[in-house]
């Protein structure tokens, strides 16, 4: 049996596309039952297409209008010490914000034995995510769902970059390799690819299989592309079939 949720969305805090919200849904849906799903803002402020997409996805708007800067952290914080007492069955409460603010209800939430997950935009508190269970950055977590398919104990702790853009990286790279009169070995390959355009703020990079498991050894990533017929290894170098 999943465990049940409890999530609130400080909108104003953490604001993403509507296109991006049925994403954010999926991986929600991996957490666990989500018994409540709370979205809050100054709406007349905020965008209606975002509002709608918001309120598709079975999120229930609530309204504060008022022009205090921790208004709506305050909505939030009450809303949902009320929801926690009203209804014991809830093992994880997800907050989608960053402010420094929550600090005290983490901390309550925590003691009652309730799970802390933080989904946070750009900014965000430092001692927020040391108080929580489990923080992820919203932005990396859209990106791995959209295009790996990431369960989230893999999000958040690497870059994930999906089986056929690293093909395609490495079949360039390859190439170019080639063209220099370089081997392209596995232990040259293995470095080279962490430093393509794209991936070159990467500390760490994992690779999502065609079914969805994720590898972080790169050569077992360059074993599956061999499965395909695509390459092939002789002596630790690689060549295009």
């Amino acid at each position: 049996m999943k465990p049940r949720l409890a999530i609130y969305w400080d909108v104003q805090n953490v604001r993403i596309s509507p296109e991006k919200i049925k994403l954010l849904n999926q991986w929600l849906n991996q957490k666990g039952d989500r018994l409540i799903q709370k979205a809050f803002a100054y709406w007349r402020k905020e965008n209606e297409q975002l509002e709608k997409a918001i309120a598709n996805e079975g999120f229930d708007s609530f309204n504060v209008p008022s022009p205090e800067k921790n208004a709506v952290d305050i909505k939030i914080m009450g809303v949902c010490k009320h929801d926690i007492m009203s209804e014991r069955s809830i093992r994880i409460v997800i907050l989608i914000t960053g402010d420094k603010d929550y600090q005290p209800l983490v901390k309550e939430l925590k003691n009652l034995g309730i799970k802390v997950i933080l989904i946070h935009g750009n900014n965000v508190s430092q001692r927020l995510k040391k108080a929580v269970d489990e923080t992820y950055s919203i932005n990396e977590l859209i990106a791995s769902v959209n295009s790996a398919k990431a369960t989230p104990e893999q999000l958040n702790s690497s870059t994930i970059i999906p089986y056929e853009e690293a093909k395609k990286y490495l079949i360039d790279l390859i190439k170019i390799l080639q063209a220099e009169g370089k081997q392209p070995t596995l232990s040259v390959m293995g470095n080279l690819i962490k430093n393509y355009p794209k991936l070159s703020s990467s500390h760490k990079v994992s690779y999502c299989r065609p079914d969805g498991k994720i590898v972080s050894k790169f050569s077992k990533f360059v074993k599956a592309v061999i499965q395909e017929g695509i390459l092939q290894e002789r002596n630790g170098e690689l060549t295009l079939v």
